[in-house]
Protein backbone atom coordinates (compact mmCIF):
# COMPACT_ATOMS: atom_id res chain seq x y z
CA UNK A 1 0.00 0.00 0.00
CA UNK A 2 1.20 3.75 -1.34
CA UNK A 3 0.02 6.11 1.27
CA UNK A 4 -0.09 9.82 -1.01
CA UNK A 5 -0.26 12.91 -0.47
CA UNK A 6 -2.97 15.46 -2.60
CA UNK A 7 -2.21 18.16 -4.99
CA UNK A 8 -3.77 20.23 -2.47
CA UNK A 9 -1.34 19.21 0.49
CA UNK A 10 1.91 19.20 -1.25
CA UNK A 11 2.58 22.71 0.23
CA UNK A 12 0.99 23.78 3.55
CA UNK A 13 -1.70 26.29 3.89
CA UNK A 14 -2.27 27.22 7.65
CA UNK A 15 -5.09 28.28 8.76
CA UNK A 16 -4.40 32.12 9.58
CA UNK A 17 -2.68 33.12 6.13
CA UNK A 18 -3.99 36.00 4.35
CA UNK A 19 -6.61 34.96 1.33
CA UNK A 20 -4.09 36.11 -1.52
CA UNK A 21 -1.39 33.96 0.34
CA UNK A 22 -3.88 30.84 0.52
CA UNK A 23 -5.05 31.17 -3.11
CA UNK A 24 -1.53 31.94 -4.42
CA UNK A 25 -0.09 28.76 -2.55
CA UNK A 26 -3.55 26.34 -3.32
CA UNK A 27 -2.82 27.42 -7.37
CA UNK A 28 0.55 26.41 -7.07
CA UNK A 29 -0.28 23.29 -6.11
CA UNK A 30 -3.16 22.65 -8.12
CA UNK A 31 -0.78 23.45 -11.19
CA UNK A 32 1.64 20.89 -10.14
CA UNK A 33 4.33 23.21 -9.79
CA UNK A 34 5.48 22.71 -6.32
CA UNK A 35 9.09 21.34 -7.29
CA UNK A 36 9.52 24.34 -9.50
CA UNK A 37 8.10 27.11 -6.35
CA UNK A 38 10.74 25.45 -4.31
CA UNK A 39 13.61 25.09 -6.62
CA UNK A 40 13.04 28.81 -7.66
CA UNK A 41 13.02 29.73 -3.31
CA UNK A 42 16.25 27.82 -3.11
CA UNK A 43 17.89 29.62 -6.19
CA UNK A 44 16.76 33.10 -4.62
CA UNK A 45 18.64 32.43 -1.47
CA UNK A 46 21.73 31.34 -2.95
CA UNK A 47 21.34 34.33 -5.01
CA UNK A 48 21.70 36.67 -1.59
CA UNK A 49 23.81 34.62 0.21
CA UNK A 50 27.22 36.03 -0.98
CA UNK A 51 28.49 34.48 2.03
CA UNK A 52 28.06 30.86 0.46
CA UNK A 53 28.71 31.81 -2.94
CA UNK A 54 32.29 33.04 -2.01
CA UNK A 55 33.02 30.05 0.08
CA UNK A 56 31.74 28.00 -2.61
CA UNK A 57 34.56 29.76 -5.32
CA UNK A 58 37.06 29.52 -3.00
CA UNK A 59 36.41 25.70 -2.61
CA UNK A 60 36.34 24.73 -6.44
CA UNK A 61 38.95 27.20 -7.37
CA UNK A 62 41.35 25.12 -5.41
CA UNK A 63 41.84 21.23 -6.10
CA UNK A 64 39.96 19.17 -4.10
CA UNK A 65 41.93 16.68 -1.70
CA UNK A 66 41.39 13.99 -4.67
CA UNK A 67 42.53 16.32 -7.12
CA UNK A 68 39.40 16.43 -9.23
CA UNK A 69 37.14 19.04 -10.77
CA UNK A 70 33.93 19.81 -8.64
CA UNK A 71 30.81 19.92 -10.03
CA UNK A 72 29.36 23.56 -10.53
CA UNK A 73 26.68 24.69 -7.41
CA UNK A 74 23.58 24.19 -9.61
CA UNK A 75 24.31 20.13 -10.59
CA UNK A 76 24.98 19.98 -6.09
CA UNK A 77 21.48 21.33 -6.01
CA UNK A 78 20.04 18.67 -7.77
CA UNK A 79 21.77 16.20 -5.95
CA UNK A 80 21.24 17.71 -2.38
CA UNK A 81 18.99 19.89 -2.51
CA UNK A 82 21.75 22.84 -1.23
CA UNK A 83 24.21 24.31 -2.99
CA UNK A 84 27.61 23.80 -0.20
CA UNK A 85 29.90 22.35 -2.63
CA UNK A 86 32.48 21.76 0.23
CA UNK A 87 30.00 19.73 2.25
CA UNK A 88 29.09 17.77 -0.98
CA UNK A 89 32.27 16.83 -1.33
CA UNK A 90 32.70 15.65 2.43
CA UNK A 91 29.65 13.86 1.90
CA UNK A 92 30.23 11.83 -0.84
CA UNK A 93 33.68 10.68 1.18
CA UNK A 94 31.82 9.60 4.13
CA UNK A 95 29.18 8.30 1.90
CA UNK A 96 32.25 5.62 0.01
CA UNK A 97 33.79 4.87 4.13
CA UNK A 98 30.36 3.83 4.56
CA UNK A 99 29.85 0.90 1.44
CA UNK A 100 33.56 0.09 3.20
CA UNK A 101 32.03 -0.32 5.90
CA UNK A 102 29.42 -2.49 5.43
CA UNK A 103 31.16 -4.44 2.55
CA UNK A 104 33.99 -5.42 5.34
CA UNK A 105 31.63 -6.46 8.10
CA UNK A 106 30.57 -9.12 5.55
CA UNK A 107 33.78 -10.01 4.38
CA UNK A 108 33.75 -8.33 0.92
CA UNK A 109 36.30 -5.87 -0.02
CA UNK A 110 35.36 -3.48 -3.16
CA UNK A 111 38.63 -3.66 -5.05
CA UNK A 112 37.64 -7.45 -5.40
CA UNK A 113 34.72 -6.66 -8.17
CA UNK A 114 35.34 -6.52 -11.61
CA UNK A 115 32.82 -4.48 -12.49
CA UNK A 116 31.03 -2.33 -10.35
CA UNK A 117 27.35 0.43 -11.11
CA UNK A 118 26.46 3.91 -9.11
CA UNK A 119 23.27 3.80 -9.75
CA UNK A 120 21.75 7.30 -9.40
CA UNK A 121 25.39 8.40 -9.67
CA UNK A 122 24.42 12.54 -9.84
CA UNK A 123 27.26 14.71 -10.47
CA UNK A 124 29.87 12.19 -8.85
CA UNK A 125 29.41 12.62 -5.03
CA UNK A 126 30.35 8.60 -4.46
CA UNK A 127 31.62 7.57 -7.37
CA UNK A 128 34.53 9.98 -7.18
CA UNK A 129 35.92 8.40 -4.19
CA UNK A 130 36.83 5.31 -6.47
CA UNK A 131 39.30 6.83 -8.68
CA UNK A 132 42.60 6.04 -7.30
CA UNK A 133 41.04 2.39 -6.01
CA UNK A 134 42.82 -0.72 -8.28
CA UNK A 135 40.24 -3.38 -9.35
CA UNK A 136 36.91 -2.36 -10.90
CA UNK A 137 35.72 -0.86 -13.68
CA UNK A 138 33.71 1.80 -12.63
CA UNK A 139 30.14 2.73 -14.31
CA UNK A 140 27.53 5.37 -13.44
CA UNK A 141 23.70 6.01 -14.16
CA UNK A 142 21.80 8.70 -13.61
CA UNK A 143 18.58 10.37 -15.22
CA UNK A 144 19.82 14.00 -15.30
CA UNK A 145 21.91 14.21 -18.09
CA UNK A 146 23.54 17.76 -17.41
CA UNK A 147 25.19 15.40 -14.53
CA UNK A 148 26.17 12.46 -16.86
CA UNK A 149 27.30 15.37 -19.23
CA UNK A 150 29.43 16.75 -16.49
CA UNK A 151 30.88 13.47 -15.19
CA UNK A 152 31.93 12.28 -18.84
CA UNK A 153 33.77 15.57 -19.18
CA UNK A 154 35.27 15.47 -15.59
CA UNK A 155 35.47 11.68 -14.15
CA UNK A 156 37.35 10.30 -17.19
CA UNK A 157 38.37 7.42 -15.21
CA UNK A 158 34.31 5.63 -15.64
CA UNK A 159 31.69 5.02 -18.18
CA UNK A 160 28.64 7.49 -17.54
CA UNK A 161 25.36 7.12 -19.22
CA UNK A 162 22.06 8.06 -18.93
CA UNK A 163 18.98 5.95 -18.06
CA UNK A 164 15.65 7.00 -18.77
CA UNK A 165 12.55 6.30 -16.73
CA UNK A 166 10.78 3.20 -17.95
CA UNK A 167 13.46 2.22 -20.30
CA UNK A 168 15.56 -0.92 -19.27
CA UNK A 169 18.98 -0.10 -18.44
CA UNK A 170 21.87 -0.37 -21.71
CA UNK A 171 23.66 -3.13 -19.47
CA UNK A 172 23.59 -6.70 -21.07
CA UNK A 173 22.13 -9.34 -18.34
CA UNK A 174 24.55 -10.28 -15.84
CA UNK A 175 27.05 -7.31 -16.36
CA UNK A 176 27.88 -6.35 -12.61
CA UNK A 177 30.15 -7.95 -9.71
CA UNK A 178 28.91 -4.87 -7.30
CA UNK A 179 25.86 -2.25 -7.54
CA UNK A 180 25.41 0.30 -5.09
CA UNK A 181 22.04 2.71 -5.31
CA UNK A 182 22.53 5.64 -2.89
CA UNK A 183 19.24 8.05 -1.71
CA UNK A 184 17.20 6.53 -4.80
CA UNK A 185 14.54 4.40 -3.81
CA UNK A 186 14.15 6.57 -1.57
CA UNK A 187 12.26 9.12 -4.07
CA UNK A 188 10.54 6.56 -5.79
CA UNK A 189 6.51 5.61 -5.99
CA UNK A 190 6.08 1.64 -5.45
CA UNK A 191 5.93 0.86 -9.34
CA UNK A 192 8.96 2.55 -10.38
CA UNK A 193 11.12 0.77 -7.65
CA UNK A 194 9.52 -2.56 -8.64
CA UNK A 195 10.82 -1.57 -12.23
CA UNK A 196 14.38 -0.30 -11.28
CA UNK A 197 15.11 -3.27 -9.11
CA UNK A 198 14.18 -5.83 -11.32
CA UNK A 199 16.49 -4.37 -13.57
CA UNK A 200 19.01 -3.87 -11.27
CA UNK A 201 19.11 -7.75 -10.16
CA UNK A 202 18.81 -8.46 -13.94
CA UNK A 203 22.14 -6.74 -14.60
CA UNK A 204 24.14 -8.21 -11.28
CA UNK A 205 26.38 -11.33 -12.51
CA UNK A 206 24.94 -14.36 -10.63
CA UNK A 207 26.70 -14.10 -6.99
CA UNK A 208 26.84 -10.18 -7.27
CA UNK A 209 25.84 -8.44 -4.46
CA UNK A 210 23.32 -4.96 -4.12
CA UNK A 211 23.78 -2.47 -1.51
CA UNK A 212 20.58 -0.10 -1.19
CA UNK A 213 19.63 2.98 1.19
CA UNK A 214 15.98 3.57 2.73
CA UNK A 215 14.44 6.06 4.96
CA UNK A 216 13.70 3.99 7.00
CA UNK A 217 13.96 3.75 11.31
CA UNK A 218 15.71 6.98 12.16
CA UNK A 219 12.70 9.34 9.76
CA UNK A 220 10.48 7.77 11.58
CA UNK A 221 9.94 11.08 13.25
CA UNK A 222 8.73 12.51 10.01
CA UNK A 223 5.62 10.32 9.32
CA UNK A 224 2.45 11.61 10.24
CA UNK A 225 0.81 9.50 13.19
CA UNK A 226 -1.34 7.50 10.70
CA UNK A 227 1.45 7.37 8.26
CA UNK A 228 3.93 5.79 10.74
CA UNK A 229 0.89 3.40 11.35
CA UNK A 230 1.32 1.91 8.16
CA UNK A 231 5.31 1.59 8.08
CA UNK A 232 5.00 -0.19 11.10
CA UNK A 233 2.66 -2.72 9.98
CA UNK A 234 5.35 -3.41 7.24
CA UNK A 235 3.57 -1.19 4.31
CA UNK A 236 5.85 1.01 2.40
CA UNK A 237 4.78 4.83 2.79
CA UNK A 238 5.24 7.25 -0.13
CA UNK A 239 4.77 11.78 -0.10
CA UNK A 240 4.15 13.18 -3.25
CA UNK A 241 4.01 10.75 -5.14
CA UNK A 242 3.50 12.87 -8.13
CA UNK A 243 7.43 14.18 -8.03
CA UNK A 244 9.01 10.36 -8.19
CA UNK A 245 12.20 10.54 -9.40
CA UNK A 246 12.89 13.79 -7.44
CA UNK A 247 14.15 14.81 -3.90
CA UNK A 248 10.22 15.78 -3.24
CA UNK A 249 9.10 12.42 -3.30
CA UNK A 250 9.93 11.08 0.00
CA UNK A 251 9.89 7.01 0.33
CA UNK A 252 9.49 5.07 3.59
CA UNK A 253 10.52 1.31 4.01
CA UNK A 254 9.93 -1.44 6.59
CA UNK A 255 12.90 -3.48 6.78
CA UNK A 256 9.80 -6.40 6.17
CA UNK A 257 8.87 -4.70 2.85
CA UNK A 258 11.95 -4.57 1.41
CA UNK A 259 13.33 -8.40 2.03
CA UNK A 260 9.59 -9.46 1.18
CA UNK A 261 8.33 -7.33 -1.26
CA UNK A 262 11.10 -4.93 -3.30
CA UNK A 263 14.00 -7.21 -2.69
CA UNK A 264 12.14 -10.96 -2.77
CA UNK A 265 14.18 -12.27 -5.71
CA UNK A 266 17.71 -11.54 -3.78
CA UNK A 267 19.26 -12.97 -0.85
CA UNK A 268 19.41 -11.06 2.22
CA UNK A 269 22.73 -10.34 3.62
CA UNK A 270 22.92 -7.60 5.77
CA UNK A 271 20.53 -4.75 7.27
CA UNK A 272 21.95 -1.68 9.09
CA UNK A 273 20.38 0.90 10.30
CA UNK A 274 21.23 4.59 9.96
CA UNK A 275 24.59 2.76 8.77
CA UNK A 276 24.30 5.26 5.56
CA UNK A 277 24.90 7.94 7.62
CA UNK A 278 25.74 10.63 5.20
CA UNK A 279 22.02 10.29 4.23
CA UNK A 280 21.13 9.59 7.59
CA UNK A 281 19.58 6.68 5.93
CA UNK A 282 19.55 2.51 6.43
CA UNK A 283 21.56 -0.13 4.46
CA UNK A 284 20.61 -3.20 2.49
CA UNK A 285 23.05 -5.66 1.42
CA UNK A 286 22.05 -8.52 -0.90
CA UNK A 287 23.14 -11.01 -3.27
CA UNK A 288 21.64 -12.47 -6.40
CA UNK A 289 21.16 -16.10 -6.50
CA UNK A 290 24.03 -18.17 -8.29
CA UNK A 291 21.05 -20.27 -9.90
Amino acid sequence: MILECSLTSTIMIPAKMSPAKKATKATINYLGLTDAAFSLRDHAKYYFDSSLRNRNTRFRLSPAADGLPMPPPHLVYTVTSHFDCEAFYNNGILGANCIREVLSKNGLEFSTFGSVLDFGCGCGRVIRQWRNQAGPKLYGVDYNPRSVEWCRANLTFGDFAVNTSGSPLNFPDGTFDFIYSISVFTHLTESNQQFWMSELTRTLKPGGYLLITVHGSTRLHQLTPEQRDEFEAGRVVVTHSQYSGRNLCATYHPDTYVRNVLCRDLTFVAFEPGAARDANQDIFLLQKPLR
